[in-house]
């Protein structure tokens, strides 16, 4: 903030017109399940999610742009990914959950896929998805895992607001072309 004289040079007014804009746009973001009728927009939004932050996913483009469509829409129909759409139809956010189905870990849900697109960002959507998947998660489970690229500190700062711990890092997790990275896996106890 810069002043003179006990004159705020702050652009309030731009501030506020920016804070409104983030309000409505969030207001008008509805959270929905998506099913497979959804695959051609969900594999939309994921391509665009790992063309952009390859570093966050352990997921390709390579890998994911040759996939059929009839693919991605059995993975939503057997998995719960869930979408922020925006007031025109457009998918702006996305997250995932899987619930363990292995009989010693059914106790586990993991956290996968999450992106908010640059128009939504910094409009609270990223907490309104990862609240939405964990109200999902199934009565059994105790313990909500994730993994977070460790150089990316708005998720980390994210998880961690939501209850999040660190309990790890796992060291060369990714390889990103020449580049190795790291991931923070975090855990949320819920019960």
């Amino acid at each position: 903030m810069v002043t003179h004289e006990n004159v705020d040079f702050r652009n309030s007014a731009l501030d506020s017109l920016i804070n409104l804009e983030l309000e409505f746009i969030l207001e008008e973001i509805v959270l929905c399940r998506l099913r497979g009728s959804d695959a051609a927009a969900f594999k939309k939004i994921r391509l665009q999610a790992l063309l952009e932050h390859p570093e966050a996913f352990g997921a390709s483009w390579e890998d994911e742009n040759g996939q059929p469509e009839s693919l991605v829409a059995e993975r939503l129909e057997s998995g719960h990914v869930i979408a922020g759409i925006s007031a025109d139809g457009t998918i702006v956010g996305t997250i995932g959950i899987r619930h363990s189905k292995g009989q010693k870990t059914q106790h586990i849900a993991a956290i996968w896929g999450m992106y908010v697109s640059p128009v939504a960002r910094g409009s609270g959507l990223g907490r309104r998805l990862l609240d939405a998947a964990i109200a999902q998660v199934e009565p059994s489970v105790k313990s909500v895992r994730l993994s977070v690229e460790a150089n990316n500190a708005p998720a980390i700062k994210l998880y961690e607001a939501a209850g999040f711990k660190r309990w790890a890092l796992e060291v060369e997790a990714l390889k990103v072309g020449d580049v190795f990275r790291d991931e923070v896996l975090m855990r949320l106890d819920i019960r």
